[in-house]
């Protein structure tokens, strides 16, 4: 099974937009960590069945959620760099490019 690689700015986007739900209902939030999951585990399995949104960038739809999770897809593991609200651009992970492993 592939390796799934968080990559710190994505982690950060996970904690602040969980942290946001939190503040609404507990119930949301530990929703939104499953759904989370439930990408990463799609992402993991089936790498190469998402769009991709931009250059090697695919994006997995986060089910009940206005957010989708950002990663690239590799032999041997997968590199989750974003997660951002589906009305943002795609291109704001230009700016992660350089950092990634």
């Amino acid at each position: 099974m592939r390796e799934v690689i968080v990559r710190p700015e994505a982690a950060n986007d996970i904690r602040s937009v969980h942290a946001w739900y939190r503040d609404i209902s507990s119930l949301f939030a530990t929703a939104f960590i499953r759904r989370i999951d439930e990408a990463i585990t799609h992402a993991r399995e089936w790498p190469l069945m998402y769009q991709l949104v931009y250059r090697d960038f695919r994006r997995v739809p986060l089910r009940r959620f206005p957010y989708a999770l950002f990663y690239r897809a590799y032999d041997e593991r997968i590199v989750v760099v974003a997660v951002l609200h589906q009305a943002r651009d795609p291109q704001l992970i230009e700016s992660r490019l350089n950092e990634e492993s």
